[in-house]
């Protein structure tokens, strides 16, 4: 009774529009009002000790570093990079997209940047090649999903600390997983152009020399992302110290090198980062009193033994979750939804045998899908928005993406292989 009056509480605020960090603090506030005797002081202790955590140091650097690569020539020169790989192939263009969105969407840790900067590059390339419009804003709109999966994730990284496990190995599960939805995207792409023909005139020789040249140009970039990877997975930085390690070096790139940036953008960039990290870090606050909630009143333990006597096994969980997961990423934010569902969850998927770090990453997957899941999925806004397409005509191009999506969600639910075998090769088990 306790839990659905709580649920209840955190719909009606969610109903009144209540901003999603005062939601999930005054659901907690008032639950413990209600429900507990405790002095209220615990609300602000539990505010501090959410963010008492030094890997949370890395999310504004990582936000940092993604603004500069895309306000700088980082990213277009690995979107030139990703068009020499592919632009053989028959749905070349739409494959670039794909291949661009995740890179893209990777570096800035932002699914709605990633639409509207891939798709103002993208769009009118692919009208001009008779690409159909329902086609490319399906395409690049779910291809944006890809930067929450593809490390660095700052949902990987609220969604590792909440669970109390490693950031890094977090991470390492991502990339076998990330390139399995960017592998089915691309196919789907591929099929779609040879059945219909799409961008034959766009379609170039495989060229070993411009591909050569444009690795050239984008040394760099793949040069920062290999230090940062690489300093993270051989030890010899922390997850912070390595996001600080590739801003400098991104800075150094693009102000001394390729002198794309000036002081004025350099501090609007500067502002804009810490404007995006100070909302992130209000959310893990507000949502960490009712998260520490959750906790305290023992709802994970009765929800766990409801589940080991109702749920029959594993493969039912597993279901469960992915039908919560598609349906809470819907209506709620990221941060929000993990911040509430892990404490939930994970106790009942370790009672089950199940990997956490396969569970986080199933997390991540599934809650980034409500993106794309109408009525409510922000990015299905922010495509119409910018191709003024109505709600229906996007949701129509929407839905075989999305379908990829479940499709991808369900494999990763059922071979937990593909989420763990990077890790235990990087890590050990």
């Amino acid at each position: 009774m306790e839990s659905l009056l709580l649920l209840l509480i955190l719909f009606v605020f969610l109903f009144l529009r209540i901003p999603i960090y005062i939601c999930l603090y005054l659901t907690g506030v008032v639950g413990l009002w209600i429900f507990t005797d405790m002095d209220f002081c615990f609300v602000a202790q539990t505010m501090l000790k959410k963010l008492e955590n030094f890997s949370l140091l890395s999310i504004p650097f990582f936000i940092l570093l993604g603004a500069v690569m895309v306000r700088g020539e980082s990213a277009g020169r690995l979107v030139d990079l990703a068009w020499k790989f592919v632009s053989w192939l028959p749905g070349g263009l739409g494959i670039t997209a794909v291949m661009s969105s995740g890179v893209f969407g990777a570096i800035s840790g932002s699914s709605i940047s990633t639409v509207v900067t891939i798709g103002g590059v993208m769009f009118p390339h692919m009208e001009k090649y008779d690409y159909p419009k329902p086609f490319s804003v399906g395409l690049v709109t779910s291809a944006a999903i890809l930067g929450i999966i593809i490390p660095p994730s700052i949902i990987m990284i609220i969604c590792a600390l909440t669970a109390g496990e490693s950031v890094v190995r977090l991470f390492a599960a991502g990339y076998l997983p990330g390139g399995l939805i960017m592998l089915m995207l691309s196919l789907y792409a591929w099929r779609k152009a040879r059945q219909k023909g799409l961008g034959r005139e766009s379609l170039e020789a495989f060229d070993p020399a411009g591909l050569a040249r444009a690795v050239k140009r984008a040394v760099f970039p793949l040069l920062i992302i290999a230090v940062l990877f690489g300093g993270i997975y051989s030890g010899a930085f922390t997850i912070t110290e390595a996001s600080v390690v590739s801003c400098a070096m991104v800075l150094i790139v693009e102000l001394l090198i390729y002198r794309s940036l000036g002081l004025k953008e350099l501090k609007e960039l500067f502002i804009s980062s810490g404007m995006t990290s100070g909302a992130l870090v209000i959310t893990v606050s507000g949502a960490g009193v009712i998260s520490e909630y959750i906790i305290l009143r023992g709802i994970p333990q009765t929800i766990l033994e409801v589940s080991m006597a109702y749920i029959p096994g594993q493969a039912s969980f597993l279901i469960f979750t992915c039908l919560v997961l598609l349906i809470l990423g819907t209506f709620m934010d990221q941060i929000g939804a993990i911040m509430i569902l892990v404490p939930i969850m994970m106790p009942i998927a370790k009672q089950m045998g199940m990997d956490p770090i396969h569970y986080c990453l199933l997390i991540t997957v599934g809650l980034g899908i409500g993106y794309i899941t109408p009525p409510l999925g922000l990015l299905i806004y922010t495509a119409q928005a910018i191709t003024r397409l109505d709600f229906m005509q996007v949701s129509r191009a929407i839905t075989p993406p999305l379908l990829i999506y479940i499709a991808a969600l369900l494999i990763l639910a059922f071979v937990p292989w593909i989420s763990t075998v990077v890790p235990n090769l990087l890590l050990g088990p």
